[in-house]
């Protein structure tokens, strides 16, 4: 448990600057609750401008504003993070697109994630993407 808590506290939300290819986690994760079994939920207003080495659209720009939907993080140091937002109509594919990539980020403690990402993007504009970190919260870095 105190694994877990020292995990919350380092962090809980992604913030990605823009154009950039680094991460920061906010230090806290006021307002979550937990879910059952209990994993902590998070769902935030925040909007941000996702890089789009994460996205893989094609004629994009450096990074397109999304909104973080939802961030979940289990007892077990499982993180999940889920963007919302939507593609110019200049950029959008003429089919859907299923982008993968992977993105780490090391919290001020030295903490690494290593998430796995999925961008989906439909042809309408509408672009999902998913970062999920499986490893338990345990890999460390720079300590």
């Amino acid at each position: 448990m105190k694994n877990l808590l020292q995990s919350l506290a380092a962090g809980a939300l992604l913030s990605f600057a823009i154009g950039s290819t680094s991460a920061q986690a906010q230090s806290t994760i006021s307002g979550a609750t937990q879910q059952g079994n209990g994993a902590y939920m998070l769902k935030t207003e925040s909007r941000i401008c996702i890089t789009n080495t994460l996205l893989g659209v094609t004629g994009l720009g450096s990074c397109l504003d999304m909104n973080q939907e939802k961030f979940l993080i289990t007892p077990s140091g499982h993180a999940m993070s889920v963007w919302k937002g939507v593609v110019p109509a200049s950029a959008r594919p003429a089919q859907r697109l299923v982008y993968n990539s992977t993105w780490t980020e090391t919290t001020s403690d030295g903490v690494v994630r290593n998430y796995n990402t999925v961008a989906v993007t439909d042809p309408n504009g509408t672009i999902t993407l998913t970062l999920t970190d499986k490893n338990n919260g345990k890999s460390k870095g720079g300590k």
